[in-house]
């Protein structure tokens, strides 16, 4: 590991494996992960500080939204945040909605809330179909 890399600690959980990771999040029983030593493991994105992420896709019959929480290793700056939009492998049919990225331990575990985007293109796709 190189000493200028700074070690986060991230959730790593979906919502249909367990119902603590979703949208009412509760961090008691979640597993969580070192980033950097997994970056190191895997050789992946040398060079860029990993941070949090959380990704919302379309819910389930039942559920307003699933929801996966996990390392992210890509640019995570505001500007340059793109994060994967393909199919998750635990539910590839459910359609990507967003994601927010932070850089503190444990951080994406906070704020159970989806991003505004989120609700704003939720809205917009209600408004459509109610026309």
């Amino acid at each position: 590991m190189s000493s200028s890399a700074r070690a986060i600690t991230c959730y790593e959980c979906d919502s249909v494996n367990n119902p603590g990771c979703g949208e009412k999040f509760a961090g008691d029983d979640i597993a969580t992960t070192d980033c950097e030593v997994v970056a190191y493991m895997h050789m992946l994105a040398p060079g860029i500080e990993p941070t949090c992420l959380v990704k919302y896709y379309e819910g389930m019959p039942g559920e307003k939204i699933f929801v996966r929480r996990s390392c992210y290793y890509g640019d995570s700056s505001p500007t340059g945040i793109d994060c994967d939009e393909s199919p998750d492998p635990v539910v590839p049919y459910l359609n990507f909605l967003g994601c927010q990225a932070c850089n503190a331990d444990l951080c994406n575990g906070a704020g159970d809330r989806i991003p505004v985007f989120v609700t704003t293109a939720l809205l917009g796709v209600l408004a459509i179909l109610a026309t």
